[in-house]
């Protein structure tokens, strides 16, 4: 079911519709299009485009553009205007495939686990962690070793130092794997807007 097209842009549709054939929301848009859901950022508690509540999930809509970009521009605006807002965008492939692009207030961003600032304090902190095992290993090869316990914590910071820097590659990737999506969707624009094949990879 088409709603009412919003001014902010993209036209508004129902994720559930029992009559509509076939049911799936992804398979109304081109391999071109994207779509953008609205959640909560604290949860996964659906909001409708204007930021309001959704109390039923067959009540929950999304926003289908033809560009990506049309897209991201929209969202940045009512992350703004709504900073309780995350706005998620996925391409033709639906859920099944991590979003293109996850957009949120910035000062939101600011605190999230991905975010740069974020990326810094644990690479200062697995730094710290490294450096202050140093003086364990050293007590413990001065006391000949009789002593565990400061091996053992000096074992335990070192970990806890490389598990906070593989935190840190597995976001490297995450920004790489989401970089590659969106090439390919803008790569799928392109070919439809020049009126070729727009086949998913």
């Amino acid at each position: 079911m088409l709603l009412a097209e919003p001014a902010s842009g993209g036209r508004e549709i129902k994720v559930y519709d029992h009559t509509r054939q076939p049911r799936d929301w992804n398979t109304l848009l081109t391999p071109s299009q994207c779509a953008v859901f609205f959640k909560r950022v604290d949860c996964e508690a659906p909001l409708s485009p204007t930021g309001a509540s959704v109390d039923r999930f067959r009540d929950c809509t999304f926003l289908l553009f033809d560009t990506l970009e049309e897209a991201r521009k929209v969202c940045e605006t009512k992350v703004l205007d709504h900073p309780e807002m995350r706005c998620q965008i996925f391409d033709s492939r639906g859920m099944g495939q991590p979003p293109l692009l996850t957009i949120v207030n910035p000062h939101v961003a600011q605190k999230d686990e991905l975010s740069v600032q974020s990326v810094r304090k644990r690479k200062i902190l697995a730094v710290l962690l490294f450096v202050g095992s140093l003086p364990l290993f050293w007590y413990d090869h001065q006391t000949g070793g009789v002593q565990a316990v400061p091996t053992i914590a000096g074992f335990t910071m070192v970990l806890g130092g490389l598990r906070l820097l593989n935190w840190n590659l597995a976001r490297g990737q995450r920004l790489k794997d989401q970089e590659e999506r969106v090439r390919q969707h803008l790569q799928r624009e392109q070919q439809n807007s020049q009126g070729g094949p727009a086949s998913l990879p």
